[in-house]
């Protein structure tokens, strides 16, 4: 194993635009796969700190399975998986565009900075576009850690980047590229507080429950449930992203009866909530639905429904949304026999 200061780099420019070198992708080279170099890449991961480091499941072929394995290094739990479920019980997670939404809506609301995947070269070059992307929509440091020799797949696979890489192959050099933040300042992490700075108990557990949902919405809509005490569907339904303060310090709810021109009450957010609803803002701007008009918690079709009624069954409660009736993919529940 090579332990050389001084970095072997190699800038390269593709589909004909020219990058500087701090957003260009680093590839570092770990030719002889050795353990320090893993090690010193898990040492890295602090999310605290901005910094994530993705180990990608092994064997994994299904289109969004790097979107789920970066969602759980982020410490988000995704919908259970039915083998037999019907197609109106499918998960969100096992779509690619809604996976890869969701894993850079909290990549923005976490302010993660850099990100760093292991065994990159065991990725499909359609992977490592997957990853580009995502540091395009995100503006995060990406990292991609090569563990054999250089070879044409590398070079393959770096072509489909769309910005410059550099190549590092010395030891201490990546150590330290390793330990970067990021362009991002990190924001607030989950888990570091409840509902509140001294509640323990149920309610503890329950926010934990919150803060690990996958889907941006979903945690959104929970979120501001419990910190506006409301069970109305409709209240909800009518919040718009123009209603959530910037720094999602506070969400104002309308008054009744539910419209645009409505009076709001804003409710101070919590630190636990903020990264919450500051995601399904992400949500709605990554799907290019920008206008402050725009309904935050809207819930477009019956999966949203299914799922989060799902996920909160064994949280003793019941989300404040709108079952779809009459929708003709909503199940219809069985005549029983007379």
């Amino acid at each position: 194993m090579s332990r050389s200061n001084i970095p072997a780099t190699r800038s390269a420019a593709s589909r004909g635009r020219r990058h500087t070198a701090a957003r260009a992708v680093r590839i570092v080279i770990d030719a002889d796969d050795h353990p320090a170099w893993t090690a010193a890449a898990l040492d890295a991961h602090s999310p605290e700190n901005g910094r994530v480091t993705l180990h990608p499941s092994p064997g994994s072929s299904a289109p969004p399975a790097l979107a789920q394995d970066i969602l759980c290094a982020l410490g988000k739990r995704l919908p259970p998986r039915g083998m037999d479920a019907p197609r109106h019980r499918a998960s969100w997670a096992d779509m690619v565009g809604p996976a890869w939404t969701a894993a850079a809506s909290w990549i923005n609301a976490y302010r993660t900075g850099h990100l760093i995947v292991l065994r990159a070269h065991t990725l499909t070059p359609a992977r490592w576009e997957q990853l580009d992307t995502l540091r395009a929509r995100t503006g995060i440091h990406l990292t991609l850690i090569w563990h054999r020799k250089p070879d044409t797949r590398l070079t393959e696979h770096a072509a489909r980047l769309s910005t410059g890489y550099q190549k590092t192959d010395g030891f201490d050099a990546a150590r330290d590229r390793l330990r970067e933040k990021g362009p991002a300042h990190p924001g607030t992490r989950p888990h570091t507080d409840g509902p509140d700075t001294h509640t323990r108990g149920s309610g503890h557990e329950l926010i934990e429950q919150v803060q690990q949902i996958g889907h941006p919405l979903h945690a959104g809509l929970l979120a501001a449930q419990l910190l506006s005490h409301t069970d109305e569907a409709e209240q909800l339904a009518a919040v718009r992203l123009a209603d959530l303060a910037p720094d999602a310090t506070a969400l104002a709810l309308p008054r009744r009866p539910y419209r645009p021109t409505s009076t709001r009450h804003w409710h101070s957010v919590l630190t636990w909530a903020q990264p919450l609803l500051i995601a399904a803002r992400a949500w709605h701007y990554l799907n290019g639905h920008h206008h402050p008009s725009r309904h935050l918690f809207q819930h477009t079709n019956f999966h949203h429904h299914n799922q989060l009624t799902d996920i909160l069954t064994a949280s003793g409660i019941t989300p404040a949304i709108n079952i779809l009736t009459g929708d003709p993919a909503w199940p219809t529940p069985a005549t029983p026999p007379r």
